[in-house]
């Protein structure tokens, strides 16, 4: 897996992202955490500060058509929880039309810049960067690192199909109740066969199973 950092001007961003108004009228935006991502939309934490220091949280809230709720406020800035809905901008379309990889922690933006974070196979992340260019959009990379997971992670005794099923399950709503997606529709987002995606699955599930009851020690797990 690849992780890769990129930085554009803030209004291609806009052009990606949607949300014009609201980007606009911010000095800094950043993902703290994303608590879920699938088809029917993303929630996650962010923090917010206004270019105006003294701009009411409702007021930039109406300014984007997504759910905001704030959380705590301090000074100047806004924690909030931020609800999207069925998402059908590029940025969404990008990774759905590569095939993989994922958006992930750090997003921000600050002044006229943003930053983007993409996790992936090598193959996706350069698919994702190709339609960036492809479309029009301006970037430059930041860094380009292999994805490691600490040595203590559960994860760590996956292979690289079986973290990229479980993610995908996990980000999709597959364990979600009721379920957000199928098995099916899954496999077929994945390029996968059901047969090959639930094998997979199946696996992790008991790989990560054994580890968290102590029957397969993390160094003997590979």
């Amino acid at each position: 897996m690849r992780r890769i950092l990129i930085e554009m001007p803030l209004d291609d961003f806009v052009r990606l992202k949607g949300g014009g108004p609201f980007y606009h009228a911010i000095q800094s935006f950043s993902v703290v955490q994303i608590l879920r991502s699938g088809p029917e939309g993303v929630t996650m934490i962010v923090r917010i500060r206004p270019k105006d220091p003294t701009a009411a949280f409702d007021a930039l809230a109406r300014l984007t058509h997504v759910n905001m709720q704030l959380i705590d406020s301090s000074g100047d800035v806004f924690t909030c929880l931020m609800k999207t809905g069925r998402a059908t901008s590029p940025l969404r379309r990008l990774g759905k039309k590569a095939g993989g990889g994922y958006l992930v922690p750090p997003i921000e933006v600050e002044g006229e810049r943003a930053r983007l974070t993409f996790v992936g196979k090598s193959r996706d992340i350069e698919s994702i960067m190709s339609r960036l260019s492809k479309h029009g959009f301006h970037y430059r990379t930041v860094s380009i690192s292999d994805l490691r997971l600490p040595a203590t992670s559960p994860l760590t005794a996956l292979t690289d199909k079986q973290l990229r099923v479980l993610s995908a399950a996990y980000e999709q709503g597959y364990y979600d109740r009721p379920r957000r997606v199928s098995s099916k529709v899954l496999a077929r987002r994945l390029g996968l066969s059901s047969s090959t995606l639930v094998n997979h699955r199946l696996k992790a599930e008991r790989r990560l199973l054994s580890v968290v009851l102590g029957q397969l020690p993390l160094a003997h797990a590979s």
